[in-house]
């Protein structure tokens, strides 16, 4: 619903203050805000991003969300769109005003002996998205594939803790990256690199980690690769996906309804970069008890992938012991193949 022109006025006058934090220009300035409206007592701001994902979009939707709450407007959402080329041009004719630069272009990387390259990912945490990839890499050793892991969780990597992997990588005669290899399965990630305990770095310093972990190691020939993604809709994620040559997204949740509303939005984000989603893995769907599966939670009905559902896992206390030794249930095994044979 239109709101009064006076407070539609009003509204752009606060939010006149909000600028683009790579440009430094007023997103007011830029017509970046397409519209502002009212949904059920709610102020929908509908703004125009310059790039699909940008890796900013959540700095401006909390400065925008702030500027308002601060005005006494408490419920408020931002919806994003994207600009049209003619809207691009006019942004760039605004930018030789101001004598402003525009952002540099974003670097894209080749696949250099690399079959496919797959993208697990998930924005929400904990649903298990490295215990995935790695059974995901096992299925594919298991069918004859060459696969390789890259842990791109720079601040969290966990695919070193779960096969066990000892001592760090070491730097050939090229000055490539030698990867870390278990179960016939090569990896690199960040704990592989450094023995610092925790790495606290900067979204620019994150981006730049991923892609040398991807350029600078020597892979060799690889069927696949699978990409373990952090959690999140910011910068590791989007460097990943504007950056690297994903071919598909593996989406993994859980039966939590939480974590299927977020992997909804995972699958949503996923279509906007226009990345082909494979489907989705349910991780953690049941538990063996009796030679009967007990399901832990009913799936939320009201959400809906637009990707089939390629496996449904079990809870497992012991999986990163089965991974570790390249073992794994034989129920896990087939449906993780059959995953497999699908992907490829």
């Amino acid at each position: 619903m239109n709101i009064p022109k006076e407070e539609s006025e009003r509204i752009l006058s606060i939010l006149s203050g909000v600028n683009d934090p790579e440009i430094g220009i007023s997103i007011v300035k830029l017509r970046m805000i397409d519209s502002v409206e009212r949904e059920d007592g709610r102020l929908i701001v509908n703004l125009k991003l310059t790039v699909p994902g940008c890796p900013l979009s959540e700095t401006l939707e909390k400065d925008i969300t702030d500027r308002l709450n601060s005005a006494g407007y408490q419920d408020v959402e931002v919806k994003f769109g994207y600009m049209s080329k003619e809207e691009l041009n006019e942004v760039k004719e605004q930018l030789k005003r101001e004598k402003r630069m525009t952002p540099p272009p974003i670097e894209k990387y080749e696949k250099r002996g690399i079959g496919n390259i797959i993208a697990v990912y998930s924005a929400k945490g904990g649903v298990g998205k490295s215990t995935v990839v790695s059974m995901l890499a096992l299925a594919a050793e298991q069918l004859g594939y060459k696969a390789g892991i890259l842990d791109c969780d720079v601040s969290g990597p966990s695919i070193r803790s779960i096969f066990k992997i000892k001592g760090l990588a070491e730097v050939g005669e090229d000055k490539r990256f030698i990867p870390k290899e278990a179960n016939g399965i090569k990896m690199i990630g960040a704990d592989m690199l450094t023995d610092a305990q925790v790495l606290i770095w900067r979204g620019p310093l994150v981006s730049s980690a991923i892609k040398q972990m991807y350029s600078d190691t020597d892979w060799g020939d690889l069927d696949v690769l699978f990409l373990d993604l952090p959690p999140g809709t910011s910068d590791a994620p989007l460097t990943v996906f504007q950056s690297l040559p994903v071919d598909k997204i593996v989406i993994v949740t859980t039966p939590n309804s939480l974590a299927q509303i977020t992997g909804k939005k995972t699958e949503l984000m996923a279509d906007a970069l226009k990345i082909p989603v494979a489907g989705v893995i349910e991780n953690m769907d049941y538990i063996e008890h009796g030679g009967e599966r007990i399901y832990l939670e009913n799936r939320n009905k009201d959400i809906s992938f637009n990707g089939e559902i390629l496996a449904k896992l079990p809870y497992d206390l012991d999986i990163e012991g089965k991974i570790a030794g390249g073992k794994l249930d034989k129920g896990v095994s087939d449906a993780l193949v059959e995953v497999i044979k699908r992907l490829m």
